[in-house]
């Protein structure tokens, strides 16, 4: 009988090194972020990394592919949802901008890791360029181009150059938001706070549908 192996989501060390790994990564970045540190704070054999990782950058991959394949699923199953809906004609803006900013909102808004892997999103471009090259070409590229393919669908009169554009600022402001730096509550005086996704998800909505419908930008 052949013994089923386990996945290190499975296994309860495996797991302890993730959530460890995610909160040190998202606050140190790789670089400084060493294989003693995360053993260190989960307290377990440095050994153990090596045996469900490989190494310290299986780990940061394994870190990385837990959360986004939920958030990219999810994407996905809204953006099918959206198109179902909306028939055979193009799929409302505000829908495709819900479809996706909400995943990794919804992340962060619900515990302590979610946050820490949109805070290590967020930083992702200031990793070294190889890993960063290898998990957006993994795990981003394909579901991001869905998306510019239904965006320029939805607005015919802007350029995929611009849609491309926007498309980035989007992404710019929802993982900042999600990351809650404090800013807000400093320009706002206390009167809006950055743990508020819940209403930060209707002025992001406002914000990003306003700025996709702009004028068309010139070259």
């Amino acid at each position: 009988m052949v013994k089923k192996i386990q996945s290190p989501t499975q296994n309860k060390t495996a797991t302890r090194l993730l959530n460890v790994a995610e909160v040190l990564f998202s606050e140190h970045g790789y670089a400084v972020t060493t294989v003693r540190d995360i053993a260190a704070k989960a307290k377990v054999n440095q050994a153990l990394i090596n045996y469900h990782f490989q190494n310290k950058r299986g780990l940061f991959n394994a870190v990385f592919e837990r959360r986004a394949t939920i958030i990219l699923q999810e994407r996905i199953d809204l953006l099918n949802a959206a198109r179902e809906k909306s028939k055979k004609k193009p799929i409302p803006l505000r829908d495709l901008i819900f479809a996706f900013v909400y995943p990794p909102l919804r992340m962060a808004s619900e515990d302590k890791g979610g946050r820490s892997f949109v805070k290590l999103q967020a930083r992702l471009h200031n990793e070294p360029k190889d890993i960063e090259h290898e998990l957006r070409v993994k795990l981003y590229d394909n579901v991001s181009l869905k998306f510019v393919e239904e965006l320029k669908r939805t607005l015919p009169k802007l350029s995929q150059t611009t849609i491309c554009w926007r498309l980035i600022f989007v992404m710019g402001l929802y993982l900042y938001v999600a990351s809650n730096t404090g800013r807000l509550e400093v320009i706002s005086k206390g009167r809006a706070s950055g743990a508020d996704l819940t209403r930060a998800l209707p002025e992001i909505l406002d914000f990003c549908e306003q700025g996709f419908l702009a004028p068309a930008t010139q070259p």
